[in-house]
């Protein structure tokens, strides 16, 4: 059922969206990071620290540790400004003359906090977001000229965080309270990572391509005689 949202008023997200492409880039950095201190776990089970308690932590767990509270940080952080330039961008196509939306500005955010339909949904979204900001389309219908289907960047990119949201409980469980970690835990953790850096890098992409195509939809459109300014109008007193 096709939404029938109306705005007239274009707002550029792309002040936002370099914003919250670096955010992404501050996560991408900690999986990278996890990936190494994986790989030194494996390498250097060895390598521990004496606690205060008498205890013993692993080295590479415990700087994972510290990096963890940067992305705790950056996760936050971008959740918050993700959605508010996800809700700009889809708000934007009303003005950029995309017609017939399965989704609103409203669920194109509010659809990542229902159960079960977060699975499916945001992805969705994410697609029609994607396909509706393509420049190559008719000025007059708001139609595009190549039939939309799922572009393999948002596939991709949704399966690696599906995968990675998924894998990285399965890791956060191997670690228990005293901070004693499983055997097998910087083999998942690398796996986890791996897939939460790929999504990450993706939607750093995705993000940036849509910004762009609706700057380029928008610049279409103004070039046209409906967006265009008018002409000065000169006035002229004849005298007597």
């Amino acid at each position: 059922m096709a939404n029938t949202f109306r705005n007239d008023d274009y707002r550029s997200a792309k002040s936002l969206s370099y914003i919250v492409m670096t955010l992404f880039g501050g996560i991408a950095l900690c999986s990278a990071f996890y990936i190494l201190m994986s790989i030194i776990m494996i390498a250097f089970p060895e390598a521990k620290m004496d606690m205060d308690d008498g205890s013993s932590l692993n080295i590479g767990l415990a700087l994972m540790g510290l990096a963890s509270i940067m992305e705790i940080i950056f996760r936050v952080t971008v959740i918050v400004l993700f959605l508010i330039w996800e809700y700009r961008s889809f708000n934007n196509l009303s003005a950029l003359k995309a017609r017939n939306l399965e989704y609103s500005p409203g669920w194109s955010v509010g659809w990542w906090f229902i159960p079960f339909a977060n699975l499916v949904k945001p992805f969705q979204v994410m697609r029609e977001l994607w396909n509706e900001s393509d420049p190559d389309f008719d000025e007059e219908t708001g139609f595009l000229h190549t039939s939309p289907g799922t572009p393999e960047i948002i596939g991709f990119w949704w399966a690696a965080f599906l995968l990675s949201g998924f894998i990285g409980r399965i890791v956060d469980k191997m670690v228990d309270e005293n901070g004693e970690a499983s055997q097998y835990f910087p083999v998942a953790l690398i796996v986890a990572s791996v897939f939460q850096l790929v999504a990450s890098i993706l939607i750093i992409l995705i993000v940036k391509g849509v910004t762009n195509r609706q700057e380029q939809r928008f610049d279409k459109l103004a070039a046209t005689a409906k967006f265009a300014p008018p002409p000065p109008t000169f006035y002229q007193n004849n005298q007597t």
